[in-house]
């Protein structure tokens, strides 16, 4: 159940003072709000008692609310911080009979909020009377018989789209107030807290309208943000023997039931690791050990020449699946088959009472990075080339179907629960949203270039001196427009090496190879946050995994593991 609530009101039906965007702009930004978790009721072009009745439901929902927001926009009049908001059977002009009884005070917008832990309430309209003077004069005169005494508002941001006794610009029909446009986009950034999107918010008015500026007040007692999924901070880390001190290959598989990770660095060693520390996993072969896969309670090790062992059950293999240059072992979440994949070729296995049997063999004609079972129980296999096939592992003779090639060679892939949507991620940018049948739906971090200054020296290294790198990253100008763009070039798109869904929230995880996991909003493909790995250290990120919804596990080329926590 939502714990973030608004009250979302627009009036532009004013028998004699019609506006043109306030419906549009409410209607928008409940959208937006919707977007950030928002539970939202809308009110259109609402008469008196239409507000009263909304602002007696919203008091109930405010009560047990974390966040709520309620937003106005339509006529409004104020005086000395009196305010009142104008429904649309308000008889103009403005009087302060008129306001007694026809008109909602900005306090009971304020007191509609009481009980909510955090609480905005946003007054998107004018703060003037736009009549004759002397009627102004007179109204002025009127409300200050209204003023009560300053109200103690606690946990309240207070914004207003413009300045006391000043207008506020309505926009062009159809196209909305730059002040609802603007806060409607500041919103949704993920990285924003609650002050600095409003102070957005006020600089881009003023940019538009230079007589109008923003106002915001506030009592909050804690930093907010519109954001609602949660925010990742490293926890602990551990680095795993790596005698051959190997920088990257590193391979990785979860186990979620043990609250770990299995992580090899590419000799006949495997680690699981969790938070409290790491153990061996006992192997007694000689071989280069691949990839893991749990099915029940048993963990099933791949090895670089095709054979499959179990993890302290001995020496000797259980299966030899001749699988030349062995790459990995990926497991189906019914933990009933398995899939062992390497050089262009694919092994399908079934397992049965605790018996493994081959299915089917696959030549594929590239070589298989990734694969991933869907929800259906077929499987998606990606790999060299950008090419993604489909097959059945059930079906001894089941034909592969090639159901979409992207640019890049693919590198990882993960499956929303509901199947209608596979990420994929890969080499030089390579980050694609595609449907169940392989169309792209979006492309996903475009254009993003290398962001550390570890990655970017790392990359530039071949190519240029260390002063040319460091005048390109912390002081482009001294290098030229010339000079800047020829580096840039050289610089390219990171790799991303993997990525993972969090169960049970949008978010998804993908790994670059600057140790740095990149976390998005799967609604909207906005990134939430970046996570640092290495601490200012370029290196490959080989996996990362959900071992909650708020637990997430990163695995470093050398076989070093990072946990976050949120």
């Amino acid at each position: 159940m939502s714990r973030r609530h608004a009250l979302v009101i627009g009036a532009n039906a004013y028998p004699s003072e019609e506006l043109t965007n306030a419906t549009g702009d409410a209607g928008r930004m409940a959208e937006a709000l919707r977007t950030r978790g928002f539970s939202v009721r809308t009110v259109l072009d609402p008469d008196l008692a239409a507000i009263d009745a909304a602002l007696t439901d919203f008091k109930r929902a405010a009560l047990s609310a974390e966040l709520v927001l309620v937003y106005l926009a339509g006529h409004a009049v104020e005086r000395h911080g009196s305010g009142y908001f104008l429904p649309v059977d308000f008889s103009f002009p403005p009087t302060a009979a008129g306001l007694r009884c026809t008109a909602v005070s900005l306090n009971a917008f304020v007191e509609a909020t009481d009980g909510a832990m955090s609480r905005i309430v946003v007054v998107d309209a004018c703060r003037n009377w736009p009549h004759d003077p002397d009627e102004a004069r007179r109204t002025s005169n009127d409300l200050e018989e209204l003023v009560g005494e300053e109200r103690n508002w606690p946990n309240l941001l207070l914004a207003y789209a413009t300045s006391a006794t000043m207008t506020a610009s309505d926009g062009a029909k159809g196209v909305g107030s730059a002040f609802s446009n603007s806060l409607c986009r500041h919103l949704l950034d993920h990285n924003l807290t609650v002050d600095e999107c409003f102070r957005r918010v006020s600089q881009d008015v003023v940019a538009r309208h230079s007589e109008q500026q923003p106002w915001t007040y506030s009592s909050l007692a804690r930093t907010l943000s519109f954001t609602d999924l949660p925010r990742f901070a490293a926890i602990q880390r551990h680095a795993v023997p790596n005698p051959e001190h190997l920088g990257s290959g590193a391979w990785t598989t979860t186990d979620t039931r043990r609250r770990a990770v299995i992580v090899g660095v590419g000799d006949s060693m495997a680690w699981s690791v969790g938070v409290g520390g790491f153990n061996q996993v006992r192997y007694c072969g000689k071989e280069r050990l691949v990839g893991a896969a749990y099915c029940g309670d048993s963990l099933f090790l791949a090895v670089s020449d095709g054979t499959l062992y179990v993890a302290g059950a001995g020496s000797r293999p259980i299966l030899d699946l001749d699988v030349p240059h062995s790459f990995g072992l990926q497991a189906s979440s019914a933990a009933n088959g398995f899939i062992h994949y390497g050089a262009g070729t694919v092994r399908c296995l079934k397992v049965d009472a605790q018996e493994i049997k081959n299915v089917a063999r696959h030549e594929l004609g590239f070589d298989v990075y990734c694969c991933t079972y869907m929800p259906d129980g077929s499987i998606w296999v990606a790999g060299a080339g950008g090419r993604i096939c489909e097959i059945d592992p059930r079906v001894p003779d089941a034909p592969i179907r090639e159901i979409a090639r992207v640019r890049q060679h693919v590198n990882a892939m993960a499956v929303a629960p509901a199947g209608d949507r596979v990420f994929a991620v890969g080499q030089h940018g390579l980050a694609l949203e595609l449907d169940r049948f392989g169309k792209e739906i979006a492309e996903l971090l475009p254009d993003r270039p290398f962001k550390t200054a570890a990655g970017i020296r790392a990359q530039l290294l071949n190519v240029a001196d260390d002063e040319h790198i460091r005048r390109f990253i912390f002081e482009p100008s001294k290098l030229g427009k010339r000079g800047h763009k020829e580096m840039a070039q050289h610089l390219g798109m990171p790799d991303y090496y993997a990525c993972a869904l969090a169960p049970n929230l949008p978010i998804l995880a993908v790994a670059t190879q600057e140790s740095s996991v990149v976390l998005l909003d799967t609604r909207d493909r906005q990134v939430i946050q970046e996570l640092d790995v290495g601490s200012g250290n370029s290196a490959i990120v080989s996996g990362v995994h959900f071992l909650s919804e708020r637990e997430l596990a990163v695995v470093g080329g050398r076989g070093d593991v990072t946990f976050f926590g949120a």
